[in-house]
């Protein structure tokens, strides 16, 4: 005697399978999406927007090690020593309030459109303030995005990386990856 229960099962399994593509397409797309979105905000000047799209902690500290990586690089090792105790007793430290003028919406876009200054700078003294005078981002300098794990997102534009992260209410910037040169001894 045939089974009844039999033609509802591959149908099931259809719809499952159906469904878990779309939600896999979804979560494909939905980085670029942000990304435009991204990019959208920053050429209408939408603060508010582009606040949404950033984990400022998060990028902060990317920053704030780069620089600090790069620049004691090219110390020596006392003067390393030196410094890293200035950084420590330091109620200030002048590396953050330098960084609080680059960790804004405003900062973080004239930094995406001209990375230059703080790649050319050849120490931590002689890294400029932002000129957060509002620049066009040539949006034709991304060259690549891509997934690099999978809440992870990376967009390369004129040499740095825009790194993307899933939360649970979307993709939001949490690095920016200035690709410093090596620092010169």
């Amino acid at each position: 005697m045939p089974d009844p229960s039999s033609p509802a099962r591959p149908r099931y399994r259809g719809k499952l399978i159906a469904i878990l593509v779309g939600v896999f397409l979804f979560y494909a797309a939905s980085p670029y999406y942000s990304v435009w979105r991204f990019g959208k905000a920053i050429r209408a000047h939408d603060m508010p927007a582009l606040t949404a799209r950033i984990d400022f902690e998060s990028v902060r500290g990317s920053l704030k090690k780069q620089i600090r990586d790069h620049f004691l690089g090219a110390l020596n090792e006392k003067q390393k020593e030196r410094l890293t105790e200035f950084f420590r007793t330091s109620v200030n430290d002048p590396l953050d309030q330098l960084l609080d003028a680059y960790i804004t919406p405003e900062g973080i876009s004239a930094l995406i459109s001209n990375p230059g200054p703080i790649k050319n700078a050849t120490s931590i003294s002689s890294l400029p303030s932002l000129d957060l005078a509002a620049k066009q981002i040539a949006w034709s300098r991304f060259k690549n995005a891509f997934f690099t794990g999978p809440g992870d997102f990376a967009v390369d534009h004129q040499d740095i990386k825009l790194r993307f992260r899933f939360t649970g209410a979307g993709w939001k910037l949490h690095a920016l990856d200035l690709q410093l040169p090596p620092a010169k001894k």
